[in-house]
């Protein structure tokens, strides 16, 4: 079936579809002035910060800042791509959709990464076949050891790659592959003289598989022990490390059928755990939790259970991941295991229930993250309990449910036996210095101000667009961000595109862009005198671009003086005189919208 729908039907699914009516399937909504509100449904919160525009038919979470329209929605809620949720929602609306080719942009991309996929899944070929030949026999043995039983190899698509350069090399000359694919890969490396050779040797490869069953790399792990343990493939359009989590594709209706996952360090810890009946587990591909991989878990559960190796780098990999679990809305709990033992050794030893049971007892992340705070300091002393309650404070104050956090607080309050007051005032000053550094920066840049404002202006106001572009106000603009936006909206414009927000959301790629959008619509529903609001924003901008050329000239006028230059002098003084007189103009200009 073609991913590809006309522009003309996904607009036909936006009329049909109300957003407020299919979010209330979701969420609990109440309606709030010209909007409705509730808990968003993608962070854990106690205070409705989300918030559903039926004028617009877009909806922004002020919380965690996610926003889109009707098809954002329904994608990250049901994990589905845009061509799912657009066909599910044509479905629930009785609109037929017509099968068409794809479109010439969406054939280059698709071509190129579809190349990619075939190439991989002839590695795949390559390596399986080669674990069941004479020179694979190594590495049976090795799998066997490890208690890998033959389904397993074949359900993961296990396979082991040659001692030697030019095996996968040599194969996929004779399959007439272009090298220069594999070496987009990272199957292959280029050698001194061009030649290519072999990236993975003597080792035991694990696809990496995506949840639409896609192969998107390699990992693998070294057979001898005086070489790199684990190497993975390198990044590429269709394989990111930190945004990939291995075993993803077979764990997922898992993970959905029990609302959690089991997060693991190693590929081996996941092959045992799926082995004894465990399967809603994925592994990290590295030590280090990724906000990408977190964000991919997101999309399928908000409860996750950690369960790395507990030497000290893997504790301090958890602990390192609390604030982006926290900022994720993810509920999350480790593992603890006895030193030196792995949740592969103790599931093979305790089996099943032996591994449930432990589970059942895994200690709540944060929990953990104070407890081990605590035993860092002597908190008998007045600094050991500074030290505790300054460290902890910064990620308490980003619990979103205040109970939970209270629970924390009094916790705390009685292990290091310090008055609940004390550390609620350290959490207050910590969110007070997050308050303060956020409104230093909107002081400071009063020019961030003014660019969201003329930018919601022009999304709320079309008709502005022309008086903003006579302004000459696109190069004033500072903030990156703000600025690209502000250039594809002026563009959509001259191309006599739709400024709508729905249609800005479907055609903006970057997320964090659409997320702005949803923001700057709803929080500038309340504009009301739309020509003051134009004046006061491009003066603003006209204002600081011409205060900073001042600023500027008067140091060359200063640099003039000392070096008794009068010509640069005279003129650096005329060029400040006209800077002054463009600023005056601004000051005195108006604007009229019909």
């Amino acid at each position: 079936m073609s991913t590809y729908i006309p522009d003309d039907k996904i607009a036909e699914i936006k009329e049909s579809c109300n957003i407020v009516q299919l979010i209330s399937e979701y969420v609990s909504l109440k309606k709030t002035g010209v909007n409705h509100r509730g808990l968003c449904p993608f962070h854990s919160e106690n205070e409705p910060s989300f918030t559903v525009s039926e004028s617009k038919q877009i909806f922004h979470c002020f919380g965690c800042g996610t926003g889109g329209n009707v098809f954002t929605f329904f994608m990250k809620f049901e994990h589905l791509t845009f061509p799912e949720a657009a066909r599910k929602l044509a479905q629930r609306c009785g609109i037929q959709l017509p099968q068409k080719e794809y479109s010439p942009t969406q054939k280059r991309i698709m071509g190129e990464k579809e190349k990619l996929f075939k190439v991989n899944g002839l590695a795949v070929e390559y390596y399986s076949s080669l674990l069941q030949t004479k020179e694979g026999e190594k590495a049976r043995n090795y799998l066997n050891k490890r208690g890998i039983l033959k389904e397993t190899i074949i359900e993961y698509k296990l396979g082991f790659a040659l001692p030697r350069w030019d095996g996968l090399l040599n194969f996929l000359k004779k399959k007439k592959v272009p090298l220069a694919l594999a070496q987009k890969l990272g199957l292959l490396k280029p050698g001194k003289k061009s030649e290519f050779y072999d990236c993975f040797r003597n080792r035991i490869i694990f696809p990496i598989i995506n949840y639409n069953n896609k192969v998107i790399g390699f990992s693998s792990r070294a057979i001898e022990e005086d070489v790199a343990k684990y190497i993975n493939s390198a990044d590429s359009i269709i394989y990111k490390k930190s945004n990939s989590l291995y075993g993803l594709n077979i764990a997922l209706p898992f993970i959905r059928k029990e609302d959690f996952v089991i997060l693991v360090e190693g590929n081996f810890d996941l092959l045992s755990l799926h082995q004894y009946g465990i399967k809603n587990v994925v592994a990290s591909l590295g030590t280090a939790l990724t906000d990408g991989q977190i964000k991919l878990l997101k999309r399928f559960t908000s409860n996750v259970t950690v369960a790395f190796d507990t030497d000290k780098p893997g504790i301090k990999a958890t602990i390192k991941s609390l604030p982006l679990f926290l900022e994720n809305g993810i509920s999350s709990r480790i593992l603890l295991l006895s030193p030196g033992v792995d949740p592969d050794s103790f599931v093979q030893r305790e089996k099943e229930n032996g591994f449930r049971e432990k589970l059942d007892q895994a200690t709540p992340l944060m929990e953990f993250f104070i407890n081990e705070i605590i035993n860092q300091n002597d908190t008998s002393t007045i600094n050991g309990k500074l030290n505790t309650i300054r460290k902890v404070s910064p990620i308490l104050s980003k619990l979103g449910d205040t109970t939970e956090r209270n629970l924390y607080i009094q916790r705390l309050s009685q292990q290091i036996n310090v008055d609940e007051n004390v550390i609620r005032s350290e959490i207050h000053t910590e969110k007070t210095r997050k308050s303060e550094a956020q409104e230093l920066y909107i002081k400071v840049s009063n020019q961030h101000r003014a660019e969201e404002l003329l930018l919601q202006l022009m999304i709320l106001h079309p008709e502005v667009i022309p008086l903003v572009k006579k302004a000459q106000i696109l190069d004033d603009f500072e903030e990156p961000k703000l600025k690209r936006l502000l250039l594809f909206i002026v563009k959509c414009f001259d191309d006599n595109h739709s400024i709508k927000p729905d249609w800005l959301i479907d055609h903006l790629e970057e997320e964090e862009l659409k997320n702005i959008v949803t923001r700057l619509v709803i929080q500038g529903e309340s504009i009301i005198d739309i020509p003051k609001a134009l004046k006061d924003s491009i003066q603003r901008l006209k204002e600081i671009s011409l205060r900073r050329e001042i600023q500027f000239v008067n140091t060359k006028i200063m640099e003039a003086e000392k070096q008794k230059d009068e010509n640069a002098m005279h003129k650096f003084l005329v060029h400040k005189q006209e800077l002054l007189e463009r600023k005056k103009r601004y000051t005195s200009v108006q604007f009229s919208i019909h």
